[in-house]
């Protein structure tokens, strides 16, 4: 027998599902709208970090190409003021940037180039000696926020609250040499600053490379122009040094006058006592001239135990008297403990500008030849012209 079912239970059962359908509708769109949530926000972020990175990426292309100019420039200082115009560009906010270098004894950091913000009344607020300098103490970069307990560096101690402190160090071959100081008010933003540092980090690791190398290119030139027993300018820096008196002279209508000196008997005093006693002869030579000639003078090896003398504006008369003054005070001090050998003369020739020659190699010639005149009529004197 079929089981009879009351009309009223069937609506029931319908409106449960309808109901059930409802819900499974609406839940549906919650879901949905969760999940475009949520596409939008993962879109919108992706789009955030897409645009940072593209900003990062042509920041980085920008500094690399900055960078890259430094290496063309040949003067430090100028490498230095290149790299904070850079800084600037990058932080974008009122700062002021210092780089400072060791000296050459390390006991002390000089300020080699610097840009003051306006706003900033900055006097002492950075180290004065390497070795209380944390930055260059770990080769490692520090940044202080007037918000923080603890101060990193000592030389800040008593520097005004309101300022944050970056400090960058340069290095060179595993030694820090100098710093790149940054200096701003706290109120100011250090977002910047901190989203950047890994770019200052590169741009200091750059100025570092471009400093380093132009020291070792100057080195490398002075020595190459520096006869290393005596530390006199060798032969071709004094060649160098003639030709540009020459020119000098030719623009401005002077006189000057070269010398060649030549020490006597130099073979014997090798012979007689030794390498290491002539050594001593050219040290002492060398050590006379930079103390005794005017600082106008230029004294350089030209070779062997001969030397050449430049003398601008003097004429071959006052010459005379500069050599002749030189070669007294020579032989007197030969005459003390100094050396083994004593009482040491020298011999030399003067030319003058433009009346004995109008180029370098005239010039030579003519105090060469009368350098050989003065040795062969006696030594111990100087020849100033073919009838002395």
């Amino acid at each position: 027998m079929q089981s009879f079912v009351h009309p009223s239970e069937n609506y029931q059962i319908l409106k449960s599902l309808d109901s059930l359908v409802q819900n499974i509708t609406e839940n549906q769109k919650v879901f949905c709208q969760k999940v475009a949530e949520i596409k939008d926000n993962h879109y919108t972020l992706v789009k955030s970090y897409y645009q940072e990175s593209q900003r990062l990426i042509k920041m980085l292309k920008e500094t690399a190409f900055l960078c890259s100019l430094m290496f063309s420039i040949e003067d430090e200082k100028s490498i230095c003021v290149s790299a904070i115009n850079i800084l600037r560009k990058l932080l974008q906010e009122p700062v002021t940037i210092r780089i400072l270098c060791a000296s050459s004894s390390r006991t002390k950091l000089e300020t080699v180039a610097e840009e003051k913000s306006a706003a900033h009344d900055i006097k002492n607020v950075c180290s004065k000696s390497p070795l209380n300098c944390i930055a260059i103490k770990t080769c490692r970069s520090i940044i202080y926020s007037p918000l923080e307990s603890t101060v990193p560096c000592p030389e800040m101690l008593d520097s005004p609250d309101q300022y944050t402190y970056a400090c960058v160090p340069l290095v060179a071959e595993g030694v820090a040499f100098g710093c790149i100081n940054i200096l701003f008010e706290h109120e100011t933003k250090m977002d910047r600053l901190k989203e950047n540092i890994d770019l200052i980090n590169i741009l200091a690791g750059y100025a570092s490379l471009a400093i380093y190398n132009n020291r070792l290119i100057k080195t490398v030139k002075r020595e190459a122009l520096t006869d290393k027993l005596t530390g006199l300018p060798n032969r071709r820096f004094g060649m160098e040094a003639l030709q540009g008196e020459i020119n000098r002279s030719k623009r401005y209508g002077h006189v000057f006058s070269v010398a060649m000196l030549d020490i006597d008997n130099f073979k014997l005093v090798n012979d007689n006592y030794g390498h290491t006693e002539g050594d001593k002869v050219l040290t002492l030579m060398a050590d006379l001239a930079r103390k005794c000639l005017r600082n106008v003078d230029l004294v350089a090896r030209f070779g062997g135990e001969e030397f050449l003398i430049i003398l601008p504006e003097t004429d071959i008369k006052r010459a005379c008297a500069v050599v002749e003054r030189f070669c007294r005070v020579f032989n007197e001090a030969s005459l003390t403990d100094v050396l083994c050998a004593k009482n040491l003369t020298l011999s030399g020739g003067i030319a003058q500008f433009p009346h004995d020659g109008e180029d370098a190699l005239s010039l030579l010639k003519t105090a060469d030849e009368r350098l050989y005149l003065a040795k062969s009529s006696g030594r111990n004197r100087i020849v100033a012209d073919k009838l002395n």
